[in-house]
């Protein structure tokens, strides 16, 4: 890596995890192991439908715990629900919290633990916070390979007066425990199979590109990209594949990893925002322009560019520009992207001149902060427009 030799950085891998077929089996006891005697048990209502939350529920169960559950989630938890949720944490007295499901349940959990000891509304919290008080221990199973929330220290929260996405990121989001089970990945519909997937190939794709990336992110990331690219379509086809939904949500945890340590930029900063505006589904959201924002990291971070494309697939010439290594990336992803079946902003009914009109509100988002270099509302008006019927 050009300059390594003069880089001072650091890194850190914040949240212990066990992974493996059946892993989940072990919660009730891990519990048990931290003292822990009456956890929150927070999921959505489609986990119990399917079976995958009873499972959980019974093996805490059986572990002689008394259980509170809130099975309220919703997508892109609102400040409001996870308000409610903290109440009933604090006045049913729980010492542990166990989320199961994809990013919203985590997220919601990280918020109801922001507020276990911390008074609301949650809004107070929003940004870096290093003084919080802390909240109790809590257990992250993921049953989606997208989000990778069980490894990050951050929670993404829909702040209802603002009619905005904002975000706590604070110790007190970290899990004591991960437990990674592609068991219960098994079956997840091929639209959801690839939303959650391309949500961590730009993880990994902003996180190896951005301003704080650093060689353990790099590493992360790189692995991350070469395991979606090879197995998403997999996952996609065949949802019953266990090798495939294995290795997708072991790609989903490196580059949840890498991107607690690099943080992700412009193309989150877009999803955010069209996500906010049009309802769109968070990973759906962030794949919309990911093309067209790699190809733009490409004039500062050629090498890191090139990089992605090799763990494309895609070939680039040892002499090509900037230019032509932007180009080549943006194809390649644009091409994975649309063989899962990801819609573009026109199949989705949004008009252009409404996506277009966002771009200034973009240029506001925090993330922009690590973008590789400053970008123009103009010149991201030009990204979703190029973006918009690809």
């Amino acid at each position: 890596m050009k300059g390594v030799d003069r880089m001072i950085t650091s890194y850190e891998i914040f949240v212990p995890t066990i992974m493996g077929s059946g892993s989940s089996l072990r919660t009730g006891m891990k519990l048990r192991s931290f003292g822990c005697k009456k956890p929150l048990i927070i999921f959505d209502k489609g986990l119990k439908d399917v079976g995958i939350a009873d499972v959980i529920v019974e093996n805490i169960k059986s572990a002689g715990m008394e259980i509170v559950i809130f099975d309220k989630v919703l997508p892109d938890p609102p400040d409001i629900l996870v308000e409610e949720a903290a109440e009933i944490a604090r006045t049913e007295n729980i010492d542990s919290i166990v989320a199961v499901g994809g990013g919203s349940s985590m997220d919601t959990a990280k918020g109801v633990n922001v507020l276990m000891n911390n008074k609301p509304p949650i809004m107070n919290y929003f940004g870096v916070q290093k003084n919080l008080l802390p909240g109790v221990p809590m257990i992250f199973i993921p049953t989606t390979s997208g989000t990778g929330s069980e490894v990050t220290n951050m929670c993404v929260i829909t702040c209802t007066s603002r009619g905005n996405k904002d975000s706590v990121v604070s110790p007190v989001c970290l899990a004591k425990l991960a437990i990674v089970d592609p068991d219960l990945t098994l079956g997840l519909p091929p639209k959801l199979t690839a939303a959650t997937g391309v949500d961590a190939l730009a993880h990994a794709v902003e996180s190896l590109t951005g301003g704080q990336s650093n060689p353990l992110s790099d590493a992360l990331a790189r692995d991350a990209i070469r395991t979606i690219a090879k197995w998403l379509p997999i996952a996609y086809k065949d949802g019953s594949n266990l090798e495939a939904r294995e290795h997708m949500i072991l790609a989903s945890t490196f580059a949840g990893m890498a991107f607690t340590n690099a943080l992700v930029h412009l193309g989150h900063s877009i999803g955010h925002t069209l996500g906010a505006a049009f309802h769109i589904p968070h990973g759906i959201a962030c794949a919309i322009a990911l093309p067209e924002v790699i190809e733009y990291t490409a004039k500062t971070e050629s090498d890191k560019v090139r990089m992605i494309c090799e763990c494309l697939g895609a070939d680039v010439e040892d002499n090509a520009t900037y230019e032509e290594v932007g180009s080549t990336a943006r194809e390649a992803l644009r091409k994975l992207i649309k063989s899962v079946g990801i819609p573009n902003l026109k199949d989705l009914g949004i008009s252009l001149e409404d996506a277009v009109n966002v771009a200034p509100k973009i240029t506001a988002d925090a993330g922009l902060a690590i973008a590789p270099y400053r970008i123009t509302a103009k010149r991201i008006a030009e990204m979703i427009k190029s973006a918009y019927d690809a």
